[in-house]
């Protein structure tokens, strides 16, 4: 990075100091609350703010002699981190997937950009470990509020490398042979090849008789002209010619983009910005060690970098007074009040060109415009200037916004917990202390009880002690018990009203994080209803994160597609437990992506035990359809993590890691030539009719067929995604054999002639011959 001159590093620490002497005592006052909650989080309640030291001094018995006995009572409780981590844990159960829509719907480079900046998005969250981004980037906003993201490209070794062929161009000279009279042109070589190859010719030993005949006319200088057909005496022009040739390969080494999240203790912008536009500059500040600075920045080293040594070691400091006081609020809290040797400041200025019109002189103004159009991030090393280039805040910057204030500064969430941890640490102080004054104290008249003996005797339960009573009186007229402290009945009552306001005041309810819920039964059906009324109430603050996290990665997809020199690879696991690479083409991302979006909705998302308990209740519902969806062969493994039982076998499990082995091995082969007419090309891995499960088989065939996997494949290695095709084709095949057995089966088991019945034997009635038979038969 080119060190711009010593002018005009004067006119950036012109303007940077103007930034500086911003907002001064406003940022002191938000600098204490902020330093303030992170040493209740790290359970230092037990502060005070000195106006010396100008920072928060912890509470210790052996500075105060006279209360030194005051520590034994104050046992605080560190409620505030409780109920913050409630909260937090309520926000981070999952991070909102992103989801990236092309420019033009209609345009395929466009589509097949969007596709890739979803694995982009995927493959950032893996680099950056995200879930702990996000837990951090909550720490952030109940302990400071506003909430900056820095997204940057990092090139490191570690990252991976890649090879770039390496080009030189060189002047060549090259001789043309063209006919004279229809100027087609016989042949374009360079010179040396043109001597090299009539040499040979001339030179030839031993001719034939047809090649004496061709030597001839070449020694003569005549050829025959394919255009036009005759014998000609080509003409020979020579001309330079720049040529671009390979000469070899180089190693080139990756980047990734980094995220990290910082709050208002590192980072200051104006407290009057509305929004991120609103603010001309950006101030970001960390303590680091001289050894890492002076390697890092090639400006520091040699002198300036030993310069900077010596001005550490002797003790001085060039920041001015509310820098000193930023660098102790940014100290780990288990300094408790000392300060790291061996440490500067790093402050990285991001400047917008507006910014340059802190500046009287317009000669001046229109320098630095000149030299940083986009804005320009100087980096300085307590004073002493390290580097400037020229970049814009918004590229790198991502700055959260409240809608439920009107600034972008706005109070922490511990902020309303604040007077609760005092309060909670007073009644315990309190209480504490008055159970232990309230034990009584015996006075005893030695006359009636001797002391001297009673030490030398063991207490044992039921024993009997030689004792005179005075005369005229009892034995218990000399004895007196004396209660110094006795605990208020308000006091337990007053407790469990302050933990309720305390509950009220930060949405932290106690269906939130399992406790009993109050005035409520204790069916399921009820915790549940109560659990989505408390989540109900950080429904704001989701939509607030959420829309801060979306505008954060509309920025670091492009940059990653900008900083992309090579294919990516990301190996995923599928829900089945399998491996499968995910390849980011560089021939992707030549589109546009039009914007990015969040592909889960507003809600909050649940947890795995509110996961589990909608599982079970689809489970227990009679609907075809939601059975239909159980059964299916894909969420096999998924209801398998989701009971919780590891050890339970699920019936087809192993048929579906099965079949996703066979589909590795067919993607290695190609089909098989079969002479079958019929079917002329079989897989390369056979099934088997009478063990393998056909159904599931199939159907994992089926989903691979489709999946984004299948139609890569399909555009990469055919054969092998026919192979897959073919071996599905045999188990559908085997599949619908057996249907048609099961249904003749069924068939012939309706059709059966159930058995005959007798037929009734026919009597054949006598012929009437006489008359006393018809009377008879009368």
């Amino acid at each position: 990075m080119k060190v711009p001159s010593e002018a005009v590093q004067q006119l950036l620490k012109a303007v940077t100091d103007c930034c500086d002497q911003e907002d001064v005592s406003i940022r002191e006052r938000q600098v204490r609350n902020w330093r303030k909650l992170k040493l209740l989080w790290e359970g230092f309640s037990q502060v005070w703010y000195s106006e010396v030291a100008h920072d928060w001094r912890v509470w210790d018995a052996l500075e105060d002699d006279e209360n030194s006995d005051q520590s034994y009572y104050d046992k605080p409780v560190n409620v505030f981190r409780a109920y913050l981590e409630s909260i937090i844990a309520a926000l981070s159960v999952s991070i909102p997937p992103i989801k990236c829509y092309p420019d033009d719907a209609d345009n395929p480079l466009d589509l097949a950009t969007a596709k890739a900046g979803d694995k982009i998005g995927q493959l950032v969250y893996r680099h950056n470990d995200v879930p702990l981004l996000w837990l951090h980037a909550l720490f952030i906003f109940v302990t400071e509020g506003m909430m900056a993201c820095y997204s940057y490209p990092k090139k490191d070794e570690s990252y991976g490398t890649y090879k770039v062929d390496q080009y030189s161009e060189t002047e060549e000279e090259h001789q043309i042979t063209s006919c004279p009279n229809c100027g087609f042109q016989f042949d374009e070589k360079t010179v040396e090849e043109a001597k090299k190859l009539e040499n040979q010719i001339k030179s030839e030993y031993a001719p034939g008789p047809d090649e004496v005949a061709i030597n001839d006319i070449v020694n003569e200088g005549i050829d025959l002209c394919p255009a036009c057909m005759a014998l000609v005496d080509p003409e020979i022009t020579q001309h330079k010619v720049i040529v671009t040739r390979l000469t070899g390969q180089s190693t080139e080494v990756k980047s990734r983009i980094c995220l990290e999240v910082y709050g208002g203790l590192n980072v200051k912008i104006p407290n009057y910005a509305r929004t991120q536009k609103d603010c001309p500059y950006l101030k970001f500040s960390e303590e680091s060690n001289y050894t890492i600075v002076a390697q890092k920045y090639e400006h520091l080293k040699g002198k300036p970098a030993k310069e900077l040594r010596k001005k550490i070691t002797s003790g001085e400091n060039n920041a001015g007074s509310f820098d000193q006081y930023d660098q102790w609020a940014r100290l780990s809290p288990q300094y408790m009040g000392e300060y790291p040797i061996n440490v500067v400041t790093v402050n990285k200025y991001w400047l917008r060109p507006c910014a340059f019109n802190f500046l009287q002189d317009g000669a001046d103004r229109d320098r630095l415009n000149k030299l940083y159009p986009n804005g320009v991030h100087v980096t300085y090393i307590n004073d002493t200037f390290a580097e400037a280039c020229n970049e814009s805040l918004d590229d790198r910057w991502t700055i959260s916004y409240n809608a439920m204030s009107d600034f972008v500064h706005f109070d922490p969430l511990g902020t309303l917990l604040v007077s609760i941890q005092e309060i909670t640490n007073d009644l315990l102080s309190l209480t504490i202390q008055t159970i232990e004054h309230g034990i009584g104290q015996t006075f005893a008249d030695p006359a009636v009880l001797d002391f001297n003996a009673y030490q030398q005797t063991e207490v044992t339960p039921g024993g009997i002690f030689p004792t005179k009573p005075l005369s005229g009186k009892r034995i218990g007229d000399a004895f007196y018990e004396v209660k110094t402290a006795t605990l208020s009945a308000e006091v337990m009552p007053f407790g469990q009203q302050v933990q309720s306001l305390a509950q009220l005041a930060s949405g932290a309810l106690p269906s939130l994080f399992g406790g009993a819920v109050q005035g409520a039964g204790e069916t399921a059906s009820e915790y549940s209803m109560s659990r989505a009324q408390a989540l109900q109430r950080l429904q704001n603050n989701w939509k607030m994160l959420t829309g801060w996290w979306k505008q954060i990665f509309s920025k670091v997809v492009p940059m990653f597609i900008k900083e992309m020199q090579d294919d990516e690879k990301d190996v995923q696991q599928t829900d089945d437990g399998n491996f499968v690479n995910v390849f980011i083409r560089k021939a992707e991302v030549e589109g546009k992506i039009g914007k990015v979006e969040l592909e889960a909705n507003e809600n909050i998302p649940m947890s795995w035990s509110q996961q589990r308990d909608v599982l079970m209740n689809l489970m227990q519902a009679s609907n075809p359809q939601v059975l239909e969806i159980l059964n299916a062969p894909e969420n096999r493994a998924i209801i398998h993590d989701y009971l919780g039982l590891t050890d339970l076998y699920v019936p087809g499990e192993d048929d579906i890691i099965k079949q996703y082995d066979e589909i590795k091995l067919l993607l290695t082969s190609q089909p098989i030539p079969s002479g079958d007419p019929q079917m002329p090309l079989l897989p390369s891995v056979e099934i088997n009719a009478e063990y393998d499960n056909h159904q599931v088989e199939f159907e994992i065939c089926r989903k691979w067929i489709i999946s984004e996997a299948g139609r890569q494949t399909k555009t990469e290695n055919q054969a092998g995604y026919d192979n897959v095709i073919l071996h599905g084709k045999l188990h559908l095949m085997q599949l619908q054999m057996q249907q048609q057995q099961q249904q003749m089966a069924e068939q012939e088991q309706k059709g059966a002639a159930p058995g005959k019945k007798p037929n009734k034997p026919k009597t054949k009635q006598a012929p009437i011959t006489e008359e006393r038979d018809v009377q008879t038969i009368q």
